[in-house]
This record gives structure tokens, sequence and C-alpha cells, in this order.
């Protein structure tokens, strides 16, 4: 197969000047989030940065992007129209899933986050996005939760549903690729803004393996792992993609994952590429992984939207 390059980057918390919500959009947990993006997430969330992270993007010509959520600050419908533009312009072959800021209260699917089908798979959750030998599997952590907490649920139906995935794509070969919102390894977020259910995520990855999984949300660049059946499953996290920070794990960037087959399964690499503020570009030293496939059946190039 042709080496395949992903540009996974995630909540990009897409900052536009917005015009203050109706009342009516305000008397719920949207009032608390609008505030801090006045007072201070604004000044964070910075477009001439995410412009930079989506200009390098293009740049280096990947053939699928990945953005594991939070595409916007409160989840109106205005903003999933926002966002909606940007996901237009995407210059390669986009998946998405939703963020905790994407669905802070119910609301319209279609309305909301319902506009970015085009860029899912098949739902429910999760779904199933594939270029080649490449599945991109998408799963949702995105629930409403009470005020002050951003915590997100996978849920049993999903796993169960994620472990028939895990299976399918494992026996035809696929280098299987899972995003997810909030990190599923334990003690990468705060309690109040952590995955509630990482043992259902865990159980799935342990059983049925994986090749790869993606987050987002805690904005902060991490390389950690969970335990799978051929040995240990990279769990990578990236920082937000407008992100104005000197720390060089905050600041905003996107991981660039190469995947090639080898002899056994599958040799995935890594580089980050990061903007501190009011500094160059920066690339990180390559990280390799060598992953056992399960079956050595690699398929043809082809792609499911």
């Amino acid at each position: 197969m042709n080496p395949i390059t992903i540009a996974h980057l995630s909540d990009p918390h897409l900052p536009t000047e917005m015009a203050p919500p109706r009342l009516a959009d305000r008397l719920n947990k949207r009032m608390f989030s609008y505030f801090s993006w006045r007072g201070h997430r604004r000044f964070v969330h910075r477009p001439e940065i995410l412009a930079r992270v989506m200009a390098d993007i293009t740049a280096n010509h990947v053939n699928m992007i990945a953005v594991t959520g939070d595409l916007t600050n409160m989840g109106l419908p205005g903003e999933c129209r926002n966002a909606l533009r940007w996901l237009e312009g995407m210059p390669a072959s986009c998946t998405v899933i939703p963020g905790n800021h994407d669905t802070l209260v119910h609301a319209d699917w279609q309305q909301t986050v319902g506009l970015w089908q085009p860029w899912m798979g098949k739902l429910p959750f999760p779904f199933v996005r594939r270029m080649g030998p490449v599945a991109l599997i998408g799963v949702s952590s995105a629930v409403p939760t009470p005020w002050f907490r951003a915590t997100g649920t996978m849920g049993a139906r999903q796993a169960a549903r994620l472990r028939t995935i895990l299976n399918e794509t494992g026996r035809q070969g696929l280098c299987r690729i899972v995003m997810i919102h909030h990190p599923p390894v334990p003690g990468l977020a705060i309690p109040r803004k952590a995955l509630r259910d990482p043992d259902n995520f865990a159980d799935c990855i342990a059983h049925e393996g994986a090749e790869m999984v993606l987050h987002g949300h805690i904005h902060t660049a991490t390389i950690s792992s969970l335990p799978g059946p051929l040995g240990a499953v990279p769990v990578l996290g990236v920082a937000s993609a407008s992100a104005r920070a000197h720390d060089p794990l905050r600041a905003a960037g996107w991981n660039r994952i190469t995947v090639s087959s080898g002899d056994k399964g599958y040799t995935l690499a890594v580089t980050r590429r990061f903007f501190p503020e009011d500094g160059e570009a920066v690339t990180t030293q390559e990280t390799v992984f060598e992953l056992l496939s399960p079956s050595r059946s690699f398929p043809g190039i082809s792609t499911d939207s």
C-alpha cells in the first residue's frame, strides 16, 4: 500500500466574534459558556492561529483529516452553521465527531451537530469511514451535562457496537483508528471533565484491539496507551488548534500520522507540528509505532463516506 497521511486536530472552538445569543438560548448552561468566551476564551482561541494551523496542514498535502470535536463554543445553530462552512473548506477528506461544547444542551440535531453529517459515517455512533486500508471509527462521548461539568459518556450501546466494528474491521485487516473527544485513559482529565465510563472503552480495546486512538478535550498534546490483545495501543491527544500559548504542549498544533504496512501489520509514524505564540512552527521528533495486525488481508483502495 502507498502510505496514507492523516492530520489530527481538535478543539478549534472556531474563534469568531459572536453576537450575544438570544435570552432564550442563554437561560441554560450556554450562559456560563458565553460569559467564559467573552471574558477569557476569545483571547485564547484566535482565528489567526487557527489559520496558520490549517495553512500548514494544506501545505503538507495530507490524505485524511480527523477532527475530534469542540468545533463550537456553545453549540448554537449559528455556530454550527459557521462550522459547516469551515468543514466545507477542508483541503482533504475530513471526518468529524462532536465534543462537549457542541452538545452543551439538548438541541435540534438537524439544526446543530447534524449539519456535519456529510463528514460523519453512517449513524448511529460509532460510525466508520474508510480510505483504503485505513478505517476511522467515530465514537461520540459528547452528552449534555450539568453546570460546571464537562464529563463525557460512551454508554453500553456504543460499547457493544464498537466491539462489533473493531472485530469486523480487524478481521478485514484494516488499520483501525478510533476517534473520541474525551481522553479514554484515566487520569488525563480532571474528574469534572473526564470520561465517566472509561472501562467501557478500555474493554473494547482490550478484547478487540485497535491500531491507534485519537482524542482532544484537554487542550494538551499527550501520548499514552491502552492494553490491547496484541500489545499496547497508542493513544494520542492534541492541543486546541486555535490556542495561543507559550507552553509547547498547549500551543496550537496538529498530529501528522503516516500509516504504512509492515511485514506483520502496520507502521504508524507520528510527528507533531505546533505553533508557539509569536514563534516559528516547530516539528517534534518522529515517534514510530510498529503494530501487529490481526489479519494480513490488506484491502484495495476505496473511500466510504
